[in-house]
């Protein structure tokens, strides 16, 4: 099974969500094209969510594809927002890194996301500091398929591949 990952913004700016939506559904239908049919998410708000919610959606119409939650710690799992906990149950597996909050959960769970991926699709600000900077650095020095949709540049997406 080929597996893609996510990462992303926790908040997206309310005039780019419509476009982010837009941008993650065609590098998601690209990817099964592609023959990927793992997907990985932290479940997280903002790109992650958004991700892990298009995919769910695909799942109603090829049941084949699996959607695993990613938690770096438990407490995550708790979260009060609807649209996540509607997200557990349509998940195909769950991944716990944690059991309890420490400073490298985090990142033991991108170390995580990117060891079972070979494809990252990332909404990026540019900014090279925060979670989806080292992601992509991590994912650069492991020579994975990365795609980058911009959040400053509505009118592209940029493939390294």
């Amino acid at each position: 099974m080929k597996f893609c990952c996510v990462t992303g913004p926790r908040e997206i700016p309310m005039e780019k969500t419509k476009y982010i939506r837009q941008a993650l559904r065609r590098e998601i239908e690209q990817a099964i094209a592609d023959g990927f049919t793992g997907f990985l998410s932290d479940m997280d708000k903002g790109a992650n969510l958004e991700f892990a919610l298009i995919v769910a959606d695909k799942k109603k119409e090829i049941p084949e594809l699996f959607l695993e939650a990613v938690y770096p710690h438990a407490g995550r799992m708790k979260a009060k927002n609807k649209r996540i906990q509607g997200l557990m149950s349509q998940s195909s597996g769950l991944k716990l890194i944690s059991q309890e909050y420490n400073r490298d959960c985090q990142f033991a769970a991108n170390r995580y996301l990117l060891e079972s991926a070979q494809r990252v699709i990332a909404v990026s600000d540019g900014n090279p500091k925060g979670n989806t900077a080292q992601i992509l650095r991590m994912a650069a020095a492991k020579e994975l398929e990365i795609y980058v949709i911009s959040l400053s540049e509505p009118e592209e997406t940029v493939s390294t591949d």
